[in-house]
């Protein structure tokens, strides 16, 4: 994203925080707004229930069966998969809130520009 000269950096910064929140919710949205990422976040749910014995599982049932596993191996892996997605969210989120406050103190439109090519390749 390139910037055309100014006095006013305040537009820039508010430009540069629409880009990076436009960016990172294009990367978040698989994981978190998708329809997969819907029914993960239900097979989620049954596995947190067939773990803590309360049944009502009928996605992973049907799954275990499909796939010949037993419903609670099943359920552990699911847990251990959203674990992991997890830390990738906190990772992304952890970027994005460095992102911001680079792009918030900085000195001029090439320090905004430096720190939105840091967040895109970094």
């Amino acid at each position: 994203m390139k910037f055309k000269l100014s006095k006013n950096l305040e537009l820039f910064q508010f430009g540069a925080l629409a880009h990076l929140n436009e960016a990172v919710g294009q990367q978040l949205y698989t994981m978190t707004a998708s329809p997969i990422a819907m029914l993960r976040a239900r097979k989620l749910a049954e596995a947190k229930r067939v773990l803590a014995g309360e049944g009502g599982a009928p996605m992973l049932t049907a799954e275990a069966a499909a796939k010949g596993v037993a419903i609670l191996d099943l359920a552990a892996t699911v847990i251990t998969k959203a674990a992991a997605e997890a830390e990738t969210l906190a990772a992304i989120e952890a970027r994005r809130q460095a992102t911001q406050a680079a792009i918030r103190a900085a000195p001029h439109p090439a320090a905004i520009e430096a720190a939105l090519e840091e967040f895109q390749n970094g």
